[in-house]
């Protein structure tokens, strides 16, 4: 499902105010029927409005919708709309195709490197993601006798919980703050091989950005965990509004430690945030 059109109510807004290559159309009105004239479908267009009954009316629809905070449309909630349009000038094709994307559920791409795709995590990844947790030397997890098998990230839940954790992080984290870990794939195979991207840690002081990465164990040595961070910290110092970024390792894993000095890490303190003792290692932007 790709956006292939922009609509809007005639008299609401000028569509001249906005410059982008997708074609806009004026409809009488949010139905399938005034879609049709323009042989358009609800589902691959999306549509701007200042007003509150013009969102609600593209949520009965299932319509992706925008709110464009119009001076000519006040007292308006916007509720509904996914997101708010404060003025066009700063609009451009990306931004309206990740709005798009957002209300109809689609996982954001985050980024490309010369060998992997880092996009956002969607529910039908589940499966791939449990298959790559259970790989040795992924994840702690206790034997039969409750003994404790050494990894060094925490297990996913049971499947259902599991389930219901990822809904929610993918509407309260994505959703709201746009980042969050990430997916990684092969980009020649398309086959799941790691877990990347930033979260928040509090810290005694603040509340600072992390870097939490993991690379399928038949596929380290080969750069890709170099590779898919640098995109990430990329993404960081052009998209976000942190001076800094932290990650925390366990000093046995020399491959992290390793991997975290040679993309510019150094090395701060050890610290029991995490509810264990690791390194704490901070990236500076200059």
């Amino acid at each position: 499902m790709k956006l292939k059109a922009l609509v809007y109510q005639q008299k609401e807004w000028n569509p001249l105010q906005l410059s982008t290559g997708f074609p806009v159309f004026p409809v009488e009105n949010i139905t399938e029927e005034a879609l049709a004239v323009w042989k358009l479908h609800a589902e691959e267009v999306l549509l701007i409005t200042p007003t509150d009954a013009g969102i609600q009316a593209a949520v009965r629809a299932h319509m992706a919708v925008a709110a464009y905070a119009d001076p000519a449309f006040p007292e308006q909630s916007y509720a509904g709309a996914w997101m708010v349009i404060e003025g066009f000038e700063e609009v451009d094709d990306e931004f309206l195709e990740r709005i798009f994307q957002r209300c109809h559920g689609q996982p954001w791409e985050i980024a490309r490197t010369k060998r992997c795709v880092i996009r956002e995590l969607s529910l039908e990844d589940l499966p791939a993601l449990e298959k790559l947790y259970q790989k040795e030397g992924v994840t702690w997890r206790l034997d039969a006798d409750g003994e404790r098998i050494p990894g060094f990230i925490e297990p996913l839940f049971a499947k259902e919980k599991e389930k219901k954790y990822q809904q929610a992080y993918i509407t309260n984290m994505y959703g709201y703050y746009g980042y969050g870990m990430w997916l990684v794939f092969d980009k020649a195979s398309g086959e799941l091989i790691g877990r990347a991207g930033l979260e928040h840690r509090e810290f005694p002081d603040a509340v600072e950005l992390e870097l939490g990465y993991l690379i399928d164990p038949d596929r380290q040595g080969q750069g890709l965990a170099t590779e898919v961070c640098q995109a990430i910290l990329a993404f960081a110092r052009e998209e976000l509004d942190f001076p800094r970024v932290n990650a925390l390792t366990d000093q046995k894993n020399v491959a992290s430690v390793a991997l975290l000095q040679k993309l510019g890490f150094y090395y701060l303190e050890d610290t029991d945030v995490s509810g264990s003792r690791t390194q704490r290692y901070i990236y500076e932007f200059s």
